[in-house]
């Protein structure tokens, strides 16, 4: 007997097979946006609660990198983290990092010439990174007094962003408040879909004991039968 050829792909399979590996690709390419986007919500609660301060649109600053040095004015005193996307760029960060060089951007102060401790960045991309800007934090420094700072760089063709940093230093706040919100979501979906998979998984175990329980009293039964056969037909033979 042979076995039949499988049936040919139907035209909505293909379809939908091109469609999975088309999302899959745009979500790779656009992995770090992905990634900040979907941990945005979980800041709300924080945000709301008073324990996380909002960064608004207007105090995100994209920085042309084409003609260094570029002056920037801020308005007040507060650390930021400089965004970067450009994956040379990115690299060049990452080598400084591992050679233990300086930044490749230096900030003074456009009044008196003094500089500003700029400091490299040697975590990775994380949730709670602001998705408004492009890429993840590269550098990090703070201004102690608001007014125009000079900016030199490398020139680049495109723009990193100036975000305030008010995350760093509260992150155990930000993981507790991740933790607890997926918790929070996690239990309507394990009432909705976990208890019925546990409920079906035990009759499934309860069944395959009773099966088992069946098949060794069959072999005990069995096994006195042919003992009980034996005995009645193993005795001395009379003349």
């Amino acid at each position: 007997m042979t076995t039949p050829p499988p049936p040919p792909p139907r035209l909505r399979s293909i379809a939908l097979g091109i469609l999975i590996i088309v999302i899959g690709v745009v979500l790779l390419c656009s992995a770090s946006s992905v990634v900040k986007w979907a941990g945005a919500p979980f800041l709300v609660l924080p945000r709301v609660l008073g324990i996380l301060e909002s960064v608004r649109n207007d105090e995100i600053v994209a920085v042309p990198m084409a003609a260094p040095p570029t002056a920037v004015t801020f308005p007040r005193a507060e650390s930021y983290a400089v965004y970067v996307s450009d994956l040379s760029l990115l690299e060049i960060t990452n080598q400084l990092i591992e050679s233990g060089s300086p930044p490749w951007l230096v900030v003074q102060r456009a009044a008196t010439g003094e500089s500003i401790a700029v400091k490299l960045v040697e975590r990775g991309l994380l949730p709670y990174d602001e998705p408004r800007a492009p890429g993840r934090p590269a550098l990090t420094f703070e201004i102690l007094e608001p007014g125009v700072y000079a900016f030199s760089h490398p020139g680049r063709e495109f723009a990193f962003y100036l975000v305030p940093d008010r995350t760093t230093g509260r992150e155990a706040v930000i993981v507790a408040s991740f933790g607890i919100q997926l918790a929070l979501l996690a239990l309507p979906l394990f009432l909705v879909f976990g208890r019925p998979w546990l409920d079906r998984r035990r009759r499934w175990q309860a069944h395959q004991r009773e099966r088992r329980m069946a098949s060794e009293l069959a072999l005990r039964q069995a096994a006195g039968r042919r003992r009980r056969g034996g005995s009645g037909s193993g005795g001395p033979a009379s003349t």
